[in-house]
């Protein structure tokens, strides 16, 4: 099913002279396509009063200030359910990735420069044929399914990061954080809350040079035949704005359709 990528060479190719139009086609190209790939009529989940469940926490109407939606203590997870059986009967809809793919594009449009602009989008742009490719035989119930297998993923992968004392964060592919052990909020001086209580982006902790870099690599390996990990260094923001040198290290971990499903993150810091 999986086709050749598509050439987007003439797409992407340069003229130093017309940067700055050619900089926005190729953004608006990427902010007007459908990332998610599916049909209009899709159904995906609603939010839900804050005050009624954790399971709302996940699924917040989309906004670019990041409005809390949960009053809950110290979770480390986004979560719809706590047990396997709660997962299974209560997740009635697909995840919205859309909201999160066009989140990226306004971020990178106020947050970066031209140039990183321009990186991003050809990221985006790359990987996407193949991910069009895969996706766009699926059913709403073979979304629904997909993210009762993400949820019950990070179920498990709460109690694996639990026991290990290496900084690690969990996102899904659109780069929302929906998991984060305690050593990362040592290591980054973000309190869990801040992290999984609200929508928030892993490259949003990022400096500009490493969310570029980290997106790069992923368009480059998120549809590769192998588990392999990529490994590089990059720049933590704590929430007073101070860096904190770290290596980077992250593998993609796929779905049942082959598709990016979850990606672990673990980080070291670097010691001078």
């Amino acid at each position: 099913m999986l086709q050749t990528p598509l050439d987007l060479s003439s797409t992407l190719t340069l003229d130093t002279n017309h940067t700055t139009t050619e900089s926005t086609q190729l953004v608006n190209h990427v902010t007007n396509m459908n990332l998610f790939g599916m049909s209009e009529n899709i159904t995906f989940q609603q939010p839900l009063n804050s005050q009624s469940s954790p399971f709302i926490i996940k699924n917040m109407p989309y906004n670019m200030k990041h409005t809390v939606t949960s009053n809950s203590k110290e979770s480390k997870m986004k979560r719809a359910a706590s047990t396997p059986v709660e997962i299974y009967t209560s997740i009635q809809n697909a995840f919205n990735y859309a909201e999160g793919f066009h989140y990226l594009i306004r971020y990178v449009q106020e947050k970066m420069n031209k140039e990183d602009l321009m990186r991003i989008s050809r990221a985006l742009a790359l990987f996407r044929p193949s991910f069009l490719a895969l996706i766009m035989n699926l059913t709403e119930e073979d979304l629904l399914f997909m993210e009762k297998c993400i949820q019950r993923t990070l179920l498990e992968y709460e109690k694996l990061i639990s026991f290990s004392g290496t900084p690690t964060a969990v996102w899904r592919r659109t780069g929302e954080i929906c998991l984060v052990g305690k050593e990362f909020s040592l290591l980054t001086n973000w309190r869990t809350e801040m992290l999984v209580d609200k929508k928030i982006y892993i490259y949003e902790l990022m400096d500009s040079q490493s969310a570029v870099e980290y997106w790069e690599k992923f368009s480059k390996h998120a549809f590769d035949n192998t588990n392999r990990s990529c490994t590089f260094p990059c720049i933590i923001k704590t929430p007073q704005q101070k860096p904190v040198p770290c290596t980077f290290c992250f593998t993609i971990k796929r779905d049942i359709f082959d598709l990016p499903s979850v990606i672990v993150g673990n980080f070291l810091p670097i010691l001078s």
